[in-house]
């Protein structure tokens, strides 16, 4: 649900800027750009047209931990008027769209048509955070990857069996936003080629190439179904 959307070129977009300044809001990143920092002044709210970005969080005693892999549709730095919550980083190149804090705040106030589409956002903030924390409540960490695997192919719109999809974002990373060791992630990964569900295709231009054999026996361990795996494989 793009906030933005009625800006691009529509006759009664959301927000009425002059072209020169409308322009401006759409923006070119490169891979690994860091767009904010954790702690730093609100500056610009950005919604991601194309590319995969990620947010991540140091928390008070020093621990990092991945808060999602936001795609195509997601607002990002919209939230907190004193400061940004997490970093956000490009994992692959990204175009995105841009205003400035202090214009959307203003325009929400005198617009009501911003005021709905602000709550719209918000629920679909809602949703975006039930479903991480559904997937945090899943026991074994099979069933954790499983849904986190269909749900990359649901957000790039992958079709068929066997469908291939991109993870431009680090084992390590995704172990993170998964609450996993890495080492579980990297066993489980495995097993699930030797079981013939998946193949890794190598490394394209925007991460891992892997190719979903069967999507249907993935959805069974996204369901609950799991295979065995040594003892020393235990989520965080």
């Amino acid at each position: 649900m793009p906030l933005f959307e009625e800006l691009r070129d529509s006759p009664s977009r959301l927000f009425q800027w002059p072209d020169d300044q409308k322009n401006r809001r759409q923006r070119i990143f490169t891979a690994g750009k860091i767009l904010f920092h954790q702690g730093s002044k609100p500056d610009q709210i950005y919604e991601v047209v194309t590319g995969t970005l990620k947010l991540s969080r140091v928390t008070e005693n020093g621990g990092h931990i991945i808060l999602g892999f936001p795609t195509s549709g997601a607002i990002i730095g919209l939230g907190n008027l004193k400061e940004y919550q997490y970093t956000a980083e490009t994992l692959t190149p990204a175009k995105l769209l841009s205003t400035r804090h202090l214009v959307f705040q203003k325009d929400v106030l005198q617009n009501m048509s911003s005021g709905k589409k602000l709550m719209q956002w918000i629920d679909w903030q809602e949703d975006i955070a039930l479903s991480h924390i559904s997937v945090l409540a899943m026991h074994h960490p099979v069933s954790r990857i499983a849904a986190f695997l269909l749900k990359f192919v649901q957000q790039q719109g992958a079709h068929g069996d066997p469908v291939e999809i991109q993870l431009p974002m680090t084992q390590r990373d995704i172990a993170g936003y998964l609450a996993i060791a890495p080492e579980t992630y990297s066993r489980i990964m495995k097993k699930l080629r030797e079981n013939g569900i998946l193949r890794s295709k190598g490394h394209g231009r925007n991460g891992n190439q892997i190719e979903i054999m069967d999507m249907g026996r993935l959805a069974r361990f996204a369901d609950g179904e799991t295979f065995s795996v040594t003892s020393g494989d235990q989520s965080k």
